[in-house]
């Protein structure tokens, strides 16, 4: 059984973030169990057209959604150059007007949604510069989603087209199935994290002696931030959420830890630059420069862990999620800390049962009350922590989920050709 992938931006630098990740976990493990696995993607200048990443064939085009509705010829012929049983379609629900394209291959083709159906009110949560930032082309995907007609992605997706559509949880199956998809057509296979082999009871031990070592004070409360320095992620609404806190809480520290992308061109590297001096101006335009600290750079996962176990909260509170779910809240989790997010997507599944606490979108007075809560309850917090890496602990491996992936493989190649693949 060959598989072909298409999928846009999969690259090096990208293998930490979703969705890429998830794809590239998923593909060497199939290699690894004898399933050829060949991933279409589109290339920049200084990309090779063909090369290998960790076994997984990469084939590289100039655009793979050029126009909505006409046939890509060049994404055609190197799928078909791959000789595919099965055709896998990662994408958002938008992709509905490129899927049509997929028709002259005569493959079973699987789509594999990776993000929220977004409501019209996306518009709310988005300021002008945010809408017209050069950094933020994928906001225009999430739009693009929410103008798109619902009977448009019904259609497809309930065509003979689709023979199968692959969600990361629940919720998305139930959003999917409220717009009328077939719901025996949809398979739930949610996304997961590498446990850390790190004795975590033994740095939890260690938190006052690590915390005194970084700098902090006893008292202070410290709050973590970590992740793209793009405001649709919510760092802004973090950093006035401190101001607000100020007023009731003195001791309380924000740590914004913002992540420069590996191997991305220069010019990407420009607008992290230009994200992260905006956060500069706004610290110093709401006077909490003693309360925040931004440090700029790619972090070596020991650091990141230091920062993690030295907090007392994580704050990550998404305006979008470009893909779910997003693996940061998933990790913060497993070290036993209080995640503080938004109620977006699958993160109402994630984030409940006093698994962490949810806001709405932006709400930078309502971060605050969390804080200050969270500050006068410790043992509230203690017990939404441990509550949060027990879930963690219980999601299923990378090897699992793979397998649930074959299992999906098999049942559409055995309806295709009347057989179990060899």
């Amino acid at each position: 059984m060959n598989v072909t992938i298409v999928c846009q931006g999969f690259d090096r630098s990208s293998l930490l973030l979703q969705p890429w990740r998830r794809i590239y976990e998923i593909s060497r493990r199939m290699i690894k169990r004898a399933i050829p696995v060949t991933i279409v993607s589109d290339r920049n200048s200084t990309q090779p057209q063909t090369e290998k990443i960790d076994e997984i064939l990469i084939n590289r085009i100039s655009r793979i959604m050029l126009a909505p509705l006409i046939k890509k010829r060049e994404l055609i012929r190197t799928i078909l150059k791959n000789n595919p049983d099965i055709v896998i379609w990662y994408g958002t629900p938008l992709s509905a007007i490129y899927l049509t394209q997929l028709r002259s291959i005569g493959k079973p083709v699987i789509w594999d949604i990776d993000t929220d159906l977004h409501s019209l009110k996306i518009f709310s949560r988005i300021s002008f510069r945010e809408m017209f930032h050069p950094h933020h082309n994928l906001l225009w995907q999430q739009i693009l989603t929410a103008i798109c007609p619902r009977f448009v992605i019904r259609g497809v997706a309930n065509s003979a087209l689709i023979s199968k559509i692959i969600v990361p949880s629940q919720y998305f199956k139930e959003s999917l199935c409220k717009i009328g998809i077939d719901p025996g057509k949809i398979t739930v296979i949610p996304s997961t994290i590498e446990m850390d082999d790190l004795n975590r009871s033994n740095a939890r031990e260690k938190t006052k002696e690590l915390r005194k070592k970084m700098g902090f004070k006893p008292e202070d409360f410290i709050v973590t931030y970590f992740g793209s320095p793009c405001t649709l992620r919510g760092v802004d609404t973090v950093i006035r959420s401190i101001q607000k806190t100020l007023m009731k809480l003195k001791n309380i520290k924000l740590i914004v830890l913002s992540r420069r992308e590996l191997g991305k061109s220069t010019a990407a590297q420009e607008h992290f630059i230009t994200e992260e001096e905006y956060l500069k101006k706004l610290v110093r335009k709401l006077e909490v420069e003693d309360h925040v600290e931004i440090i700029p750079g790619i972090l070596n996962k020991s650091r990141l862990k230091q920062y993690t176990y030295a907090s007392d909260v994580i704050a990550l509170p998404f305006k979008l999620i470009f893909s779910d779910p997003p693996l940061s809240v998933l990790e913060a989790m497993s070290f036993g800390k209080v995640v503080v997010t938004t109620n977006l997507g699958s993160l109402c599944e994630i984030v409940r049962n006093d698994r962490g606490i949810l806001i709405e979108p932006g709400r930078s007075d309502a971060l605050a009350q969390v804080f200050l809560f969270l500050a006068e309850h410790p043992e509230e917090s203690a017990y939404i922590g441990k509550n949060a890496q027990r879930f963690a602990e219980s999601l299923p491996n990378w090897d699992h989920i793979t397998l649930q992936f074959v299992k999906v493989l098999d049942e559409i190649f055995e309806e295709a050709h009347g057989e179990v693949p060899r």
